[in-house]
């Protein structure tokens, strides 16, 4: 009981290319356990006459999940400012030197239809 050549070589070419899907999946999916847990959070917060507390949150922050200022860990931690009147600017800048995953944006740098949502009620 043989099978006709052309439907054996389909057969074959079907297995053939189920094996290289496999393949292909198994490396894939250790290229992406590889990867999982770097770079892929950012975290972005805003803060407008928080000298009292930004400073504690973010330390807060940074211990807690275990990223110590490495930037591989975590992708980055973006402070924004939001025209504060206290501390709170050069509390974010001292902060932005001192860990290298926390960026310090002052909202003169953002885009003008950004800007609309600091504080609507104040």
């Amino acid at each position: 009981m043989y099978l006709p050549t052309y439907m054996a070589v389909s057969l074959w070419i079907f297995a053939l290319f189920g094996f290289i899907c496999l393949i292909i999946r198994v490396i894939m999916g250790y290229r992406w356990k590889g990867q999982a847990g770097k770079g892929q959070y950012s975290i972005i917060i805003s803060a407008r006459n928080q000298q009292e507390t930004i400073e504690g949150l973010i330390r807060g922050f940074i211990l807690k999940s275990g990223i110590n200022g490495q930037e591989d860990a975590l992708f980055n931690v973006v402070l924004v400012d939001g025209d504060s009147s206290d501390d709170t600017p050069e509390i974010m800048k001292r902060l932005a030197k001192e860990y290298c995953c926390v960026k310090f944006v002052n909202s003169e740098e953002l885009p003008s239809y950004l800007k609309g949502f600091w504080y609507r009620g104040n």
